[in-house]
């Protein structure tokens, strides 16, 4: 399978990168000149990655994260899996083939972080805050009902992720996807820790 990754040097890039690398897919990915994380060293040398400076002929699916540039994607792409973590930004898919995936308390390694708190949408969110507690996703989790929704041929237009400990409903969404197996945020957040103060 060849997927399109943009950007992949964002930490949620980096993330999906590695996991489809992992299942064998052939991926190609644009940078994000704004974003400086370096993450994108961890599969560099990985003979099925390839890092290119615009969208080429086909891809099977194009994973495009928050803001990145769609324009050369929708006609290169048989399906595209637009990732929203950013609040700010109101993405709608404009295409057939598209589906928005709303993912707005999405936490992993490699995200900025510090000893109070994690930063989202450019705001500080204080490990204390209960709405964060209660709304919080995992990378790996949310990865778990991805790599599902890239082998099924149909999908809604919008997808809204929410953990198992929210039980807000929001009508206009086509689609609610509960994480059922979202794990332990404090564990995360300890995860999160280690790793970026190793390799960031």
């Amino acid at each position: 399978m060849r997927i399109l990754v943009t950007p992949h040097n964002h930490w949620v890039g980096y993330h999906v990168v590695t996991r489809l690398l992992d299942k064998g897919c052939q991926i190609e990915g644009i940078r994000d000149p704004r974003i400086d994380t370096g993450l994108e060293d961890f599969f560099g040398r990985n003979s099925n990655f390839q890092e290119i400076d615009q969208a080429a002929s086909h891809y099977d699916l194009a994973i495009v994260i928050d803001d990145s540039e769609t324009k050369n994607i929708k006609e290169s792409a048989e399906k595209i899996f637009h990732i929203q973590t950013d609040t700010s930004l109101k993405i709608v898919p404009d295409n057939m083939n598209t589906s928005v995936i709303s993912v707005p308390y999405l936490i992993g390694e490699g995200m900025e972080i510090n000893e109070t708190g994690l930063v989202m949408d450019g705001r500080l969110i204080p490990y204390t805050d209960k709405d964060w507690e209660n709304n919080a996703i995992y990378i790996t989790d949310f990865l778990n009902v991805l790599i599902q929704w890239i082998k099924m041929t149909h999908l809604p237009k919008l997808i809204e992720v929410t953990s198992v400990n929210n039980n807000l409903t929001n009508t206009k969404v086509e689609k609610k996807q509960v994480l059922l197996e979202n794990r332990n945020i404090n564990e995360a957040i300890k995860t999160i820790k280690a790793f970026n103060k190793r390799f960031l």
